[in-house]
């Protein structure tokens, strides 16, 4: 009996001190993970120079690349809610996309937003559309929150459209906690010398890393933050104008990742 328990124990060091984090797959994009109504799971990714979105197998083998088509000067700012069946009651693949123009001149941005079907045609286009939410209305109710700004003026011209969906969101599968038990917010947005985060953690989380990464996904800089506070003073006059993206972590829990331009 002792010399099996020992040979047991042998056996179970030597699977131990063989487990180890091995890399998966490299994506040259900042990828992301979705689980379809009928597909099931999928890697995606959003090919900024290219204007398209890629779905992966999760093999990392293709399954479907679809055109975002954006209009000259113009570039990819978010996509965001791949689905069968938010936007309408087909069998393809839909999602909203953000795409975004610098004008250099005046120093500003324009950004709108668009939802289409897997061929290119178009579901709605969003004029303005920075900032796109999918919020629960009520039971078994999802509506699009649209947040739509007009930075040619001063001050900005700021609207929201709230659009009735006929189907039930697809969450983001890397978002291991509900949305609704964070809030994370900065302004002004875009900012240019110091940007306010404001947040709040979940009831059982006392303290946590927020994040900040450039549009491919790289790490820029990590703050630790707690429940004794309610916001970070964050620096970006030192960052290159372009789009990040933040979010708060804390042992395996992580919060949606939110925008951020600098200007």
């Amino acid at each position: 009996m002792k010399k099996s328990i020992l040979l047991l124990a042998f056996a179970l060091a030597y699977f131990f001190s063989q487990a180890q984090v091995t890399l998966d797959h490299t994506y040259n994009y900042s990828a992301n993970v979705v689980k379809f109504e009928t597909l099931g799971y999928k890697y995606y990714l959003m090919d900024v120079p290219r204007a398209e979105c890629r779905i992966y197998n999760m093999d990392h083998s293709l399954y479907k690349t679809i055109a975002c088509s954006v209009p000259s000067g113009c570039y990819l700012f978010d996509i965001k809610f791949l689905s069968e069946k938010t936007f309408d009651s087909d069998t393809g693949i839909e999602f909203l996309y953000s795409y975004y123009k610098y004008y250099s001149g005046s120093d500003y941005y324009e950004y709108d937003s668009r939802i289409i079907n897997e061929d290119g045609s178009e579901i709605v286009f969003i004029d303005g559309a920075l900032y796109n939410y999918i919020n629960k209305t009520g039971e078994d109710e999802y509506k699009l929150f649209s947040y739509c700004y007009n930075f040619s003026t001063f001050p900005e011209v700021i609207w929201t459209n709230i659009y009735s969906l006929p189907g039930a969101p697809v969450l983001n599968a890397s978002v291991l906690k509900s949305s609704e038990d964070w809030s994370l917010n900065a302004y002004p947005n875009p900012g240019s010398e110091t940007v306010k985060v404001a947040y709040s953690l979940p009831t059982n989380v006392f303290s946590a890393t927020l994040h900040l990464v450039d549009q491919s996904g790289r790490p820029v800089n990590q703050f630790t933050v707690d429940r004794y506070s309610d916001h970070l003073d964050l620096n970006v006059s030192s960052l290159t104008s372009g789009v990040y993206m933040y979010f708060i972590e804390s042992e395996g829990q992580k919060s949606s990742a939110q925008k951020l331009v600098v200007r």
